[in-house]
């Protein structure tokens, strides 16, 4: 099965110093990161493909999955020992980084992310009127 992602999508997306220059490596962590979503999104390809069949053709999904394969790879890269804080203190100075996420360095898929592959919208908030109708404060549901 053909990648949606290049090493080059992960290299140009990255943000500072440190960017990775092994693309042999980066490939295996594409691979590792398209089986994820695979696994977790079955229906993916499938969808991809009918996007791509539309006309004209749409790119929405592909681009998206190709956005959290990037996310998800960054992370394992700037995080490799999955470390959870990092605290140095020189003399008077403390300087201290906090990686968020269930498993910091580890390749995995945020819930917002994984919302976005299954094409879950967020429907916001909603609200039940309490105040009967015959009440001369109702407002009829507006």
């Amino acid at each position: 099965m053909a990648s949606w992602t290049k090493p080059k999508d992960v290299t140009d997306a990255w943000i500072g110093e440190g960017a990775p220059d092994d693309d042999t490596k980066v490939q295996n962590w594409i691979d590792r990161a398209e089986r994820e979503i695979r696994y977790r999104v079955p229906d993916i390809q499938t969808r991809i493909d009918a996007e791509a069949a539309e006309t004209p053709p749409r790119t929405d999904l592909l681009e998206t999955a190709k956005d959290v394969v990037v996310a998800m790879i960054t992370r394992v890269f700037r995080n490799p020992e999955g470390i959870r804080q990092v605290n140095t203190t020189t003399g008077p100075f403390t300087d201290s980084k906090t990686y968020g996420g269930d498993v910091p360095g580890g390749l995995g898929l945020t819930s917002d992310e994984l919302a976005k592959l299954k094409g879950v919208q967020d429907r916001g908030a909603f609200s039940i009127d309490l105040i009967p109708s015959w009440s001369p404060f109702y407002a009829g549901g507006a």
